[in-house]
């Protein structure tokens, strides 16, 4: 029995951990030299950049996805990071009833709302619904998502019985469903946090995801893992490698080659045939689809994903990393600057504020007396980047040397000239970065965004109608993405296909 996987991401790893564990023979195959996908890290002489993440939901208990995760790594082995402040930021043209522009977006909830109450007591009420949503949410985590097992029918009935304690929750949703924080922002008569709720975030978000995400950070179960991407990618790879998985890297495929409706073998790039009993692919849902598959099993509501809206898709982002030899410990580590003016990046997207990530509380990134930087900046024109880089490299680099010095003239407009002049390393990425590396669509981030309704259903399932033994995993399973849904889609892909195989799934 032998089951091939496309894609060494953190679906990929994370199905293959599982399998091996139910003992089904699995190998992985990515095209990149290191695992970890999207979950990506690299060095840069004396730096360590962290290409991914910045929390991982899960990081301690009280959520079912630490559950997921100690199943398949050893989470007590990392260190976690647990900021008192999510981000703060100016508010342009205004300040608080104390004198002060900089809006201050504390992770725990009571430290937020006695903030909250000092700066707008006129918003008492308002402020009192807000921080009642967030512990809400927090009354129902260690249930999101349902946590089930392979056991018998009527253990299984059961547990699925106990799901109506979350009704609750629908209600709740549907209450928000219609909300971001722009609408929300309205019941606030104080004009210094009216306009800060809309600077929350870089874009309007959606109510239900703020909710959530502040429940997370106030629960801490959201904690930043030290080093970042690459160590926790490399510890999800040891983990398969342990159990006896199989791991080709710089290993790109081609095609998935399907008889009879099933899947054969996986085509290689070197023109080696991979042969199989089954395939999951973890990679990029559009390149499964529309190209390893050449487009041939698809229903006529996955046919229109073939050129989805952007606004259907998640940002891209160009991120300038810099590292400078000056101790950067006393400053916040999440900061948006207002630059008082619209400036444009060469894709067109145009900004208003610098989002600086500063990685000072991180020993792993930066040696002592030294500072690594990362600036973001979303885009929706990852077409933009990654057609320039195929087609006119010289220019794509002209392109990416004048983003970045734009950009670290404008950060010499608020941290002073002498920053500049302590910069020894500058690496732009852009969502040619990620498709190079990755082939994830556009170069997008997370996958699919819920738009206006976070409980949206895709027309994709983990199966591939037609295709008898080909399953899917990955963050494209599900609207919102990231490594949350990546995992989970690896569990259930996983469970499916050792049922199948061996009438059980062990965990």
């Amino acid at each position: 029995m032998k089951v091939n996987i496309i894609g060494a991401g953190v679906a990929g790893l994370a199905a293959g951990i599982y399998l091996q564990k139910n003992g089904i023979q699995t190998e992985i195959f990515e095209r990149h030299s290191v695992a970890g996908g999207l979950c990506a890290g690299w060095r840069r002489g004396d730096y360590l950049i962290n290409g991914c993440m910045h929390w991982l939901l899960g990081s301690n208990e009280g959520i079912s996805f630490n559950t997921f995760w100690r199943e398949i790594i050893d989470l007590d082995s990392i260190e976690f990071k647990h900021h008192d402040e999510r981000v703060q930021f100016d508010v342009p043209g205004l300040t608080d009833r104390h004198g002060n522009s900089v809006f201050h977006f504390y992770n725990d909830i009571d430290t937020f709302e006695k903030y909250l109450l000092d700066i707008a007591p006129e918003d008492a009420s308002s402020i009192k619904l807000w921080m009642d949503q967030v512990r809400f949410i927090g009354k129902y985590l260690d249930r999101l998502p349902p946590v089930f097992y392979d056991e018998p029918w009527w253990k299984g009935l059961w547990h699925k019985m106990k799901l109506s304690s979350l009704l609750p929750m629908l209600f709740f949703m549907m209450r928000w469903r219609k909300f971001s924080n722009y609408q929300f922002a309205e019941r606030f008569k104080n004009p210094f946090l009216r306009k800060a709720i809309t600077l929350l975030y870089e874009k309007e978000m959606r109510l239900q995801i703020l909710f959530f995400v502040q429940s997370y950070a106030n629960e801490g179960v959201a904690g930043y893992p030290l080093g970042g991407s690459l160590p926790f990618a490399q510890k999800l790879t040891e983990s398969y490698l342990q159990k006896g998985g199989k791991l080709r890297l710089n290993c790109s495929v081609e095609s998935i080659e399907v008889e009879d409706g099933k899947a054969k073998a996986l085509c290689l790039k070197n023109g080696e045939r991979a042969a199989c009993d089954y395939v999951i692919s973890a990679a990029d849902w559009h390149w499964t689809m529309f190209d390893a598959l050449g487009g041939r099993y698809l229903s006529k509501d996955q046919l229109e994903l073939k050129q989805p809206d952007k606004e259907q898709i998640f940002y891209s982002f160009c991120i300038l990393y810099l590292g400078v030899d000056c101790d950067m410990s006393d400053m916040a580590h999440f900061i948006r600057y207002d630059m008082g003016e619209k400036f444009a990046s060469p894709d067109g997207t145009e900004y208003e504020r610098l989002e600086i990530h500063l990685y000072n509380y991180d020993p792993m990134m930066a040696p002592a007396g030294k500072s690594l930087l990362a600036v973001d900046f979303q885009t929706r024109e990852g077409e933009y980047w990654i057609s320039l880089r195929e087609n006119d490299y010289e220019e794509y680099k002209r392109q990416k040397q004048a983003f970045t010095d734009k950009v670290i003239g404008l950060l010499a407009e608020k941290l002073g000239d002498e920053f500049v002049s302590h910069i020894e390393m500058k690496d732009l990425t852009t969502p040619a970065t990620y498709y190079r590396y990755t082939r994830n669509y556009l170069g997008s981030s997370q996958g699919w965004t819920p738009q206006n309704n976070v409980l949206r259903r895709l027309p994709i399932t983990n199966r591939v109608e037609g295709v008898d033994n080909l399953y899917l995993a990955g963050h494209w399973m599900e609207a919102g993405g990231g490594l949350p849904i990546a995992l989970k889609s690896a569990r259930d892909t996983a469970w499916a296909l050792s049922k199948r195989v061996n009438g059980k799934f062990i965990v």
